[in-house]
């Protein structure tokens, strides 16, 4: 996940960097929480909540023996694992809520004893993957069909 943005973050860290520097040399300490309030979100939030929620997926996915390779894919926006091989519904299932729930954990983790407000917002935000329109939740609708479909006496969709 880092290495996809690493420009981000290497941008923002020059630019805490810079503002640390001028903090130690002014006292002012303007630029250094500016400049933090940008950093921590970023990585914080942005990159360690993806990378949190695909390492979840792919932890799982290795506990599973009929998954023979895990692929990562990356594009510009997103990181996704890839399974290799067979998988039960239960098992898709499992799969495609682990990532979303694991950061909404830790969301709530943040969230109850208000340690951080703002990034409990940026894990617990991984609900939204389980809704069709996000691979979380096709994966989730189509091992849900599946296992309807394999029920004894089911007609079907």
């Amino acid at each position: 996940m880092a290495a996809q943005v690493w420009p981000l973050l290497a941008f923002l860290s020059l630019l805490l960097a810079a503002a640390l520097a001028y903090l130690a040399r002014s006292g002012d300490h303007v630029p250094a929480e500016m400049a933090w309030g940008l950093f921590k979100p970023a990585t914080l939030g942005l990159v360690a909540s993806f990378a949190l929620h695909e390492s979840a997926h792919a932890i799982v996915l290795k506990r599973i023996r009929s998954v023979t390779h895990i692929a990562i894919d990356r594009t510009a926006w997103r990181t996704s694992v890839i399974p290799e091989g067979t998988m039960t519904a239960r098992q898709m299932a499992g799969v495609a809520l682990v990532g979303p729930c694991s950061c909404v954990i830790v969301g709530s983790l943040l969230w109850l004893p208000d340690l951080d407000r703002p990034l409990a917002w940026w894990h617990l935000a991984h609900a939204v993957f389980l809704l069709p329109c996000f691979g979380d939740g096709r994966a989730l609708r189509h091992s849900l069909r599946t296992a309807r479909k394999q029920q004894p006496g089911s007609s079907g969709p």
